[in-house]
């Protein structure tokens, strides 16, 4: 009868991925980005979705779940970052949205590897030789990232975990519009192009909040990151081919972050946990997300 309901569970996993992996070949508007995130997906949500309703769920799941497949969605704001390059360009910064869904194995509860898909909304503005502001906003395009977090040091009892995470991703995206001042140009070639990378540490602590129905876990979380990236946009101006305007491959103009969060459990058996993050010093960004586990 176990061996049965091991067979069922495990189909039922393979049917709900095979929708997953479906849903990101035919969805255009979903994607990636480089939210941090806390250190509690790394073993939580405890419960699979897939095999809640079966009575004997809860031994089968945790037998079976020594390796854990999850997938969660997150969607980032970047609200400006301030990028570093030569002294020919001043006030270069990049902005817009991410898009990200990320699939991850988490492996004994201590160490989770994972890929990134997606696309994003971005937008880069800088001045070059004192002349008027340049806009450069692309479109959605194919991201592609992976990474891999993994538990440092935990106390158990007090329910604090220190964990450490790394994480690279790269897009190529297309042009929609640039301006030029107040003119409009037009460049198919036009390249916007990024690549990212970030190491982050982050300390967490479990929190019971006590409801009247039930109780909802929180787990706040906060830490420092170090990042960089190479931003390459340029375009030419088809009036006048002697005119080129590049970013020269911008940096972070500041490398050292700080990142706050928090993930909220509906309940400790819950198969979906929600999450809130801020990063603060290298960037302004906003991110929103949830994940689930199969």
């Amino acid at each position: 009868m176990i061996y049965y309901k091991k067979e069922m569970g495990l189909m039922k996993k393979c049917y709900v991925l095979f929708l997953i992996f479906l849903f990101i070949m035919f969805s255009k508007d979903v994607s990636l980005a480089a939210t941090v995130g806390n250190p509690l997906d790394l073993d939580v949500p405890s419960m699979s979705a897939v095999l809640r309703q079966e009575i004997v769920k809860r031994t089968l799941d945790e037998y079976e779940q020594i390796v854990k497949i999850k997938a969660s969605l997150d969607v980032e704001f970047l609200f400006g970052k301030d990028l570093h390059t030569t002294s020919e360009v001043d006030g270069a910064e990049l902005s817009g949205e991410w898009y990200m869904i990320k699939i991850g194995t988490t492996i004994f509860n201590k160490i989770e590897p994972y890929i990134k898909l997606g696309t994003a909304n971005l937008k880069a503005d800088w001045k070059q030789h004192g002349t008027y502001d340049i806009e450069v906003v692309a479109d959605s395009g194919f991201a592609l990232g992976w990474g891999i977090k993994g538990i440092i040091a935990e106390v158990e009892d007090w329910g604090v975990r220190l964990t450490g995470d790394f994480q690279y991703r790269t897009a190529e995206l297309d042009v929609s519009e640039i301006s030029w001042g107040n003119t409009g140009i037009i460049d198919s070639g036009a390249d916007f192009d990024i690549e990212e990378w970030q190491t982050s540490f982050i300390l967490s602590k479990k929190f019971e909040l006590p409801l009247k129905s039930k109780n909802i876990y929180i787990v706040p979380y906060t830490g420092f990151n170090y990042s960089d990236s190479n931003v390459d946009v340029r375009f030419t101006n088809p009036s006048d081919t002697m005119q080129h305007w590049t970013l020269y491959e911008a940096n972070n103009d500041s490398k050292l972050g700080f990142v706050l969060g928090c993930d909220i459990m509906p309940n400790l058996i819950s198969s979906f946990i929600y999450s809130l993050e801020l990063r603060f010093m290298n960037e302004f960004a906003l991110s929103l997300g949830g994940a689930t586990k199969f």
